[in-house]
């Protein structure tokens, strides 16, 4: 079913952003990205091979100029470690621009005693706020950029075991034959049982026209079936944006995730794509939307709001608000229906909350993930860098949902029955709050017509 394949494919980049953003909470690991499937528990971390999925959150992402990565010798210990000095400039940051007062005797003495920035960190107790080291950093760039070299899958962790969510269309990963719910259970050689998440992507990221080797394991037709797949690595462009008409003048667009250079370009030329196919109503879907960009929720607000509607007041370190307001440009005026689910997170629930506070929208599904908080991330002397919160966020309509979350007005949960073995098993399966939105379209524009 193209319907709930769309729901699946959401779920893909969800993945993203982030395993270097990571959203804890959700997942270790937001970047405001990633996203269950029917058969995958809301709780278990996903990502996209590549461009990191998880879900963090690290949206309302905003990058501070920083200098250029030096050499490692500059400022890193000889065993790899970051120095003491970038210690010193990370409390430095956080004494500067954390969202409240901290500790710096506590800061130092964590760091006196396991020489290490990420335990220094978690004295904080904020899952947001962490360190990327020079690779991690380079790969949360790419994942912004919304393009890397790798074989193009979603993976996560259940029971303890690596497995495919959803392989990217058109991707080398698709056109190996990988299928959701695949079981990696090796990775050239090594095997995955407990492997971290991030390493294992790792070791399935690497350079175009490389090959790397995937022991699979596949439940098919009631017997259990091992063999290796052998998958040529190529620059993968995660896909944000799709669109379509679903049935008398009915539009859904999907954004996957508010990262990638192009997703504002892509978002306007599908929903003009859509206009032009006379579309009379809007289902904008924006479940496993783990976040991303700040400014780029902000625009996408603004392509339904009113101008000069109020999209999201942002609370700094002082207490004082600011508020940032929708711009001019060309709105959707048709009657919209918005989807979410427990993975919308960050900037999702930016533009979700926005919509449904300013009365523009119906907001349909289960209650969003509730991350109400704003990083920015400061580049640091040795090429590594650091998320760092430094503001809360509230809705439109002046509302806090961190920890929270949004409440759909009408909930619904996405499917009557589990399992996502294989597709024809997802094509049998209802998407049920799609089938609710596409009600409410129906609805409301008959109620137009009768007037």
């Amino acid at each position: 079913m193209r319907r709930y394949a769309r729901a699946v494919y959401g779920l893909l980049a969800a993945l993203a952003v982030i395993a270097v953003l990571g959203l804890s909470g959700w997942l270790h690991a937001p970047a405001d990205c990633a996203g269950p499937l029917s058969g995958v528990s809301e709780r278990e971390v996903a990502q996209t091979q590549g461009a990191q999925v998880r879900t963090q959150s690290e949206t309302d992402v905003r990058v501070q100029a920083g200098p250029e990565a030096a050499s490692p010798s500059g400022s890193t210990s000889g065993s790899g470690e970051p120095s003491a000095l970038v210690a010193l400039e990370v409390i430095n940051l956080l004494k500067n621009v954390y969202v409240s007062p901290i500790d710096v005797e506590a800061l130092l003495k964590a760091y006196d005693e396991r020489h290490s920035i990420p335990d220094m960190l978690a004295v904080l107790n904020d899952p947001y706020t962490r360190y990327m080291d020079a690779e991690q950093y380079r790969t949360m760039q790419d994942d912004m950029r919304g393009t890397f070299d790798g074989i193009g899958i979603t993976v996560g962790i259940r029971d303890g075991q690596l497995i495919v969510v959803a392989p990217l269309k058109g991707t080398p990963g698709e056109r190996a034959g990988l299928r959701s719910m695949d079981r990696i259970m090796f990775i050239d050689g090594k095997p995955t049982k407990d492997m971290a998440l991030d390493y294992a992507v790792s070791l399935m990221k690497g350079k175009r026209g490389t090959e790397v080797v995937l022991g699979i394991e596949r439940d098919e037709g009631g017997k259990r079936r091992s063999f290796d797949v052998k998958v040529i690595r190529d620059t993968i462009r995660v896909p944000h944006v799709a669109s379509e008409i679903l049935k008398d003048g009915i539009g859904y667009v999907q954004i996957s995730s508010f990262f990638g250079d192009d997703t504002m370009d892509s978002l306007n030329h599908e929903l003009d794509s859509l206009a032009r196919q006379g579309m009379r109503g809007l289902i904008l879907d924006l479940r496993y939307n783990p976040g991303g960009s700040f400014p780029l929720a902000i625009e996408v607000a603004s392509r339904f709001l009113p101008a000069g509607s109020p999209v999201v007041h942002v609370v700094g370190r002082d207490g004082r608000k600011v508020t940032y307001y929708s711009s001019q440009g060309p709105k959707v005026t048709v009657p919209v229906v918005v989807l979410v689910n427990e993975a919308s997170a960050s900037a999702s629930e930016i533009v979700a909350g926005a919509l449904q506070d300013m009365k523009v929208a119906t907001i349909v599904g289960v209650t969003t993930f509730g991350k109400g908080l704003v990083q920015t991330i400061y580049p640091l002397s040795d090429g590594s860098a650091v998320s760092i919160t430094t503001s809360r966020y509230l809705t439109a309509g002046g509302n806090s949902i961190d920890k929270k979350g949004i409440v759909p007005d009408v909930v619904v949960s996405l499917t009557s029955s589990g399992g996502a073995q294989a597709k024809s098993d997802q094509e049998a399966t209802q998407d049920l709050q799609l089938d609710k939105a596409v009600e409410i379209l129906e609805a409301k524009l008959a109620a137009r017509k009768a007037a």
